[in-house]
């Protein structure tokens, strides 16, 4: 059977970013939707409440996911979340926790 739609996975390696990871998840929730993509949280063991403002936004929106990061870096982060999740992912789109980024800016990567 062939797939026909395209998905992507949105990945955001992070650590204690409590100030900004809540914002950032609202600004790419509409995108996630639009492209049928997952937003894969990949914390390091953030001890500021990162991981529970993940937790409230996965637990109304299927597409935000928590995952730990055991080994606390940024490519571990991204190798765990495509091992784990990028197997029906036709993208991969790399999000900093404390970037600031445009509405359009998954659609247009994916366009």
């Amino acid at each position: 059977m062939t797939r026909t739609t395209r998905s992507s996975l949105i990945v955001i390696p992070c650590l204690n970013e409590a100030a900004h990871i809540g914002g950032l998840l609202q600004r790419l929730r509409p995108a996630a939707a639009r492209l049928g993509a997952r937003i894969v949280v990949a914390d390091g063991g953030s001890t500021d409440g990162t991981q529970g403002i993940v937790e409230e936004l996965a637990a109304e929106d299927p597409r935000v996911i928590l995952i730990a990061n055991p080994k606390r870096i940024q490519s571990a982060a991204i190798n765990l979340a495509v091992a784990t999740f990028g197997d029906d992912a036709d993208y991969l789109i790399r999000i900093d926790a404390h970037g600031g980024y445009p509405a359009d800016y998954c659609d247009r990567l994916v366009e």
